[in-house]
């Protein structure tokens, strides 16, 4: 298992379909959040995206891929690069035959959106049908293709694509050096990969930094150093930061107490869990699993 396997193991994202079909009119989409990924893949025609992002509408044709992070400008997607609509009042949802462009639209939700992991990704990233690379080409086109015909359990079937659509996105930019910092591009050190690797698979172990460094092969201050330069926090800061992202997660799921997410990720007791998950996020496991605004 690589560090980026493990990552997407435990942070167990999911996509949630919003819209794969046609458009048809003056459409307008206004897919905003601070708190979620958005992804846009054009499947039939043509599209602009107007954000300050851009010192022009992006154009966007078909087969091309745009995802926008918490951290992105205010945005829309709109039918005209010289016309934005007030609102999407005169767009049109149509089959996919049927529209004048036609996308698959979904949203990620995270649990820290405002964590060092995903500050370090571009806000916007646009990947062309031309530069999306043979695997992830191949998906796209299953999505396009899927959200064409309709079939039977096309939904669910397209929302599974869409969960492995944003782990190669994040493989194309750590392929592309789209990341010169934080977590991905350390995945690109082979001994610092050991490392994250080691945290993202087993948060629950007692890690120190003296285990690390011998499992890395590195010194205490090379590993240390390196750790700051790349990711800004210690191994042992980084190891505390994955196990509140991932225990956002278990404190989603219906049947898992507070005191089990605690001891799934190393704490001894469910009160020193809670009192690190608010130093960490502001609020405490119960606020946050009650749907809290977390910064």
């Amino acid at each position: 298992m690589d560090a980026l396997t493990a990552l997407a193991n435990g942070l167990n994202l999911r996509a949630r379909l919003v819209h794969a079909g046609g458009v048809c009119g003056k459409w307008l989409m206004d897919h905003n959040s601070d708190q979620s990924i958005w992804f846009h893949l054009l499947t039939k025609g043509q599209g602009w995206v107007h954000s300050p992002a851009w010192e022009t509408p992006l154009a966007l044709e078909d087969g091309d891929l745009v995802l926008f992070l918490p951290h992105a400008a205010w945005h829309f997607l709109s039918y005209s690069r010289d016309h934005l609509p007030v609102d999407p009042a005169g767009m049109r949802a149509t089959s996919w035959k049927d529209g004048e462009s036609a996308f698959v639209c979904g949203e990620i939700e995270l649990g820290m959106p405002k964590s060092l992991l995903w500050q370090a990704l571009p806000a916007e990233i646009v990947i062309r049908k031309a530069e999306a690379g043979e695997i992830l080409a191949r998906l796209i086109e299953l999505i396009a293709g899927e959200s064409s015909s309709r079939r039977f359990g096309s939904e669910s079937v397209i929302e599974r694509l869409c969960d492995s659509l944003f782990v190669l996105v994040v493989r194309h930019c750590i392929e592309a050096n789209l990341v010169q910092q934080g977590v991905f591009a350390a995945m690109q050190d082979r001994r610092l990969a050991t490392v994250l690797e080691l945290i993202h698979r087993e948060p629950w172990k007692p890690w120190t930094i003296a285990e690390l460094c011998s499992r890395a092969g590195l010194s205490k201050t090379v590993l240390s150093g390196k750790f700051a330069a790349l990711i800004g926090a210690s191994p042992i800061e980084y190891l505390t930061s994955w196990r509140m992202q991932i225990a956002a997660r278990w404190l989603k799921e219906s049947g898992m107490s507070i005191e089990r997410v605690a001891e799934r990720c190393g704490y001894d007791s469910a009160p020193a869990f809670s009192k690190a998950f608010k130093r960490s996020l502001g609020v405490s496991p119960g606020t946050y699993r009650r749907g809290a605004n977390v910064e």
